[in-house]
């Protein structure tokens, strides 16, 4: 007989001595055929639009299509009637990395009407054309296709539904250039099918064919670091990774607005530390497609570059750097995988599930709270300053007030260059603060933190370069000696603000504008902080919901027809072995020292609509021929991780049919 998929021997001997009698246990059986009965939810087929919208400073809406085509379903899109004739819409806001980065948008321009934003359009419905062309009539003013050779206006206003010369534009996509001459693809995680997994396509860019073995080593570390240690750990199974190798003419990233001779020309803005950009995006979508017709869930962009340095939207963008590129990229990997804006200040997105922006009293979390009650913590932020200045100009000073009204404070900056202890020099109200450099020239975190509130007044930090490169650099081959970024908050006392990350709460976060929002909890997320290396419990539930909207929890059933030997050597189906074959979390995980503590399956059967609580909790199952009909299986995975599953995401069924006629000789 077969043995399980996702069982241990010793587990598939109980199943099997629950469900075999006496009698049988006598007998010798062997398999005549089989046959597989697929999950619909995950053979069926998806349709996307990816849609850049950039609203212009007089109020002109302009969008531009750069992708569309089929894709895997969204499972939260199965109505009840499965005819999936529903239109989700993933509002992703271009942005770069604030946090680290910093944000573009000067103080003179913030009451600007221009804005950016990037939409993914998706739906499992084959009117999907429909779909598509009412969102463009409602939310474009004018519409360009960027999939089309010579990026042709779209002209479509005035017909009801899609016109004729439309169907080019939303119709199938069509094949892709394919991959190129010299470049290869590894898949470094395998959890299964790609049309019911996660995946994730990393793309190396300033590789040169040389660095060939760079590249994948590099990967290699990127998916150690994230996927193998703490950060996706229980989630591993529902992914895969890929890398894609693309050798680049030239070697390295471009910086002060200028990329050089690589396959999809990243490149820095200036020569700090902050944002990277892509020159070449349509090459970029055109590879992470060529990788394989279901693969291309997540692209993302790995620059050869030894510093810090990313971005979010469409491409999840950082570099390779020993230091800091997983630091990046798990944030980065973050907004795009739970589709969440912000928890730090100083920023301009703040949306999705670890954001409320109404109300404490119906705070979205309220399920993880550890009070009954929901609450403030009692916070004000008195200084955020993206400073971005070279410390070889002088000094820097950072000037605040405080009302003498609160007990603590918490300083943070962000610094790169100051590689040695005697580099850098910070000075609070003429004091000067004790710091040892993290070492090297990378972007990096200083933390100070005081027992006593200020006294009422003005206030000043001063920030100086200590001692001079010993050569300084000129060609941008390492980072200037820099401070990049400053926050400074007060707090109540430990009764009013608590420090202990394992409380969930309201803790206030600061826009760019000064407008408070709310996070869940103080510093534990990695959201928020760029040194920890997990998420909260509100973007793990948040990252289960989404994963598990992509894929479901069972691949497929099947169904294996077994006769009983005897001496006549008669072909007749006497039994069937039926399996459910599940992504293998809880007590299925491959490693259980992964397993998270009290996770696990439940699982159900049912035959002609009657319940067989005897086959309860087993995944494999063996049946005889008269028990011919339809029978359905139900599984369901629980978590500490998901407290509220409205949407069912956590549950999967199938309905099928078991008959001798389905199985052929």
């Amino acid at each position: 007989m077969r043995t399980c998929l996702f069982l241990s021997s010793a587990i598939a001997l109980v199943v099997l001595a629950a469900t075999t009698t006496t009698a049988d246990a006598k007998k010798t059986f062997s398999k005549v055929s089989s046959y597989a009965v697929p999950n619909d939810e995950i053979n069926a087929t998806g349709y996307f639009t990816l849609i850049d919208r950039e609203t212009q400073h007089d109020g002109t809406r302009l969008c531009s299509i750069l992708d569309r085509g089929e894709t895997k379903v969204f499972r939260n899109l199965w109505p009840a009637n499965r005819s999936g004739d529903r239109l989700q819409i993933l509002r992703r806001n271009v942005h770069d990395e604030s946090h680290h980065g910093g944000s573009h948008t000067h103080e003179e321009n913030f009451d600007s009407k221009e804005a950016k934003d990037l939409f993914e359009l998706n739906t499992n419905s084959k009117e999907w054309t429909l779909m598509v062309d009412k969102f463009l009539v409602d939310e474009c003013d004018q519409v360009k296709d960027e999939t089309l050779n010579n990026g042709a206006d779209v002209d479509f206003w005035g017909s009801p539904g899609v016109s004729e010369s439309n169907q080019q534009v939303f119709g199938n996509h069509g094949s892709v250039s394919g991959l190129q001459e010299g470049d290869e693809v590894r898949k470094l995680v395998d959890n299964g099918p790609d049309r019911n997994r996660v995946d994730i396509v990393f793309m190396g860019d300033g590789y040169t064919l040389e660095e060939r073995e760079k590249f994948f080593a590099d990967m290699n570390r990127l998916v150690n670091d994230m996927f193998i240690s703490e950060t996706f750990q229980s989630f591993l199974p529902l992914f895969n990774v890929h890398a894609l190798f693309r050798p680049s003419k030239e070697s390295g990233i471009g910086s002060n607005g200028h990329w050089k001779d690589t396959s999809f020309r990243l490149y820095r803005d200036g020569t700090e530390l902050r944002g990277i950009y892509v020159a070449n995006p349509k090459a970029a979508r055109e590879a992470c497609r060529a990788v394989g017709q279901y693969a291309c869930d997540f692209p993302s962009l790995i620059g050869n570059d030894p510093y810090y340095g990313g971005l979010g939207g469409e491409f999840v963008i950082s570099t390779s750097s020993n230091k800091s590129g997983t630091i990046v990229l798990r944030h980065e990997l973050g907004h795009s995988l739970i589709d969440v804006g912000e928890e730090y200040d100083g920023g301009q997105v703040y949306s999705g599930v670890n954001a409320e922006r109404w109300s404490i009293q119906n705070i979205k979390w309220k399920h993880w709270l550890t009070d009954a009650t929901p609450r403030e913590e009692k916070n004000v932020l008195r200084a955020q300053d993206y400073a971005w200045y070279d410390l070889k100009k002088g000094p820097y000073k950072v000037k605040f007030n405080s009302d003498g009204n609160w007990k603590r404070w918490s300083l943070k900056i962000s610094h790169s260059g100051v590689d040695t202890d005697d580099s850098f020099e910070v000075y609070l109200d003429g004091k000067r603060l004790n710091w040892t450099s993290p070492g090297g020239y990378d972007r990096d975190f200083s933390e100070w933190d005081g027992e006593e509130g200020f006294s009422a007044g003005a206030h000043e930090i001063e920030f100086r370069q200590g001692a001079k490169y010993d050569d300084e650099p000129v060609d941008g081959s390492r980072p200037i000696r820099q401070l990049c970024s400053v926050t400074m908050h007060e707090f109540m006392g430990e009764d009013q603000y608590r420090f202990d990350n394992s409380v969930i709460s309201a803790y206030p976060t600061y826009d760019l504008y000064g407008r408070k929002t709310w996070r869940s909890n103080h510093e534990f997320c990695l959201m928020r902080n760029m040194s920890s290396t997990q998420f909260c419990s509100i973007c793990k539930e948040g990252l289960w919901h989404r994963l598990l909207s992509k894929a479901s929890l069972l691949d497929e059933i099947q169904v294996d027809c077994q006769r009983e030997d005897d001496d006549g050597g008669d072909e007749k189906v006497s039994k069937f072995e039926i399996e459910a074959k599940l992504i293998p979390l809880g007590q299925f995980r491959e490693d259980q020292s992964k397993r998270v503590k009290g996770e696990a399956y439940t699982f159900r059967w049912f035959r002609n609509g009657i319940h067989q609580a005897k086959l309860d909790d087993q995944i494999r199952i063996e049946v005889p021929a008269a028990d011919e009909g339809t029978w359905e299986f139900k599984a369901e995975f629980i978590t500490p991780e998901v407290r509220k599953d409205p949407r069912g995401l956590l549950k999967a069924s199938k309905v099928f049919v078991v008959a001798k006629h389905l199985c052929s000789n």
